[in-house]
């Protein structure tokens, strides 16, 4: 029969002893980062909840930058893009083009290609643009409609509605600048 050692029970016992004391050390506080981080994402949340959804994506594309490892952070960034994204879809659905547009058009310049990402996103910048350009051009039609009715006034407000989302589109300019100078000529002729 084998009978250990005395000093080889001693070692083994003090590494027990130290083993059990190195797991019962207390509570480390937060780290500094990581307060910023929740504070990060409870003023995303925030924006998100009201309405501000680029600020919201400016704040959480900031913190991913910041922070590109942090899995809760980019979990609750992708989400955000989705909620958005829904948010896009459903004011299209109900044919507000002009918040829909501005929508797509804040997730397509939030930069979110360029960072990293939980899983997969429903849409992508293809999506994005040929939302934007649906929206665009239902604007447009909208305000051909007004403008055929003679409401100069109302066929520019749509035109001008396209010009936030999608800045560069000759044709609502185009159709602004001659219903501006036809609305200014009828003015002086009354």
């Amino acid at each position: 029969m084998f009978e250990p050692k005395p000093a080889i029970c001693r070692i083994f016992l003090s590494a027990i002893l130290l083993l059990a004391s190195s797991c019962t050390h207390p509570p480390q506080p937060p780290d500094t980062e990581d307060i910023r981080t929740d504070a990060s994402m409870k003023q995303a949340k925030s924006y998100l909840s009201s309405g501000n959804y680029k600020k919201a994506l400016d704040i959480y594309a900031a913190a991913v930058d910041r922070h590109p490892d942090n899995e809760v952070l980019l979990d609750a960034y992708t989400a955000a893009l989705e909620s958005i994204k829904e948010e896009a879809d459903k004011a299209y659905q109900a044919q507000d083009y002009a918040k829909a547009g501005e929508l797509y058009h804040a997730l397509l310049k939030s930069g979110f290609r360029k960072r990293p990402l939980r899983g997969e996103l429903s849409f992508d910048a293809d999506y994005l643009t040929m939302k934007i350009g649906a929206c665009s051009k239902m604007l447009i039609e909208l305000g051909i409609m007004k403008y055929r009715t003679g409401d100069l006034q109302q066929a520019i407000a749509m035109w001008k509605k396209v010009l936030v989302f999608n800045p560069s589109d000759r044709e609502a300019r185009t159709a602004i600048d001659r219903a501006t100078v036809q609305l200014q000529n009828l003015k002086q002729m009354k």
